[in-house]
């Protein structure tokens, strides 16, 4: 896992690569629908870097509204609220 990461000048708040996937973490403690479309733009961009694995978007939040959390996972992002 690497916190802080950047590719090609996107910034990443948690990738997590495994042997099948990577994972897009962004944090935001109330994200918005905007977060959410910035989010899958950056899996994309990490897709391209490794076009061999599944990218998986996750947003996760203190405070993510069901609206939100809808909208996330029908664009295929998981959400985790802590």
């Amino acid at each position: 896992a690497e916190r802080n990461a950047v590719i090609n000048g996107e910034e990443i708040d948690l990738l997590v690569i495994t042997e099948r996937r990577v994972y897009v973490v962004e944090v935001k403690i109330r994200p918005k629908h905007e977060d959410v479309g910035a989010l899958l733009a950056k899996a994309e961009v990490v897709a391209k870097y490794y076009p061999d694995k599944q990218v998986i978007p996750v947003m996760s939040g203190a405070l993510i509204g069901r609206e939100v959390a809808s909208y996330a996972r029908g664009k295929g992002a998981l959400v985790y609220r802590y």
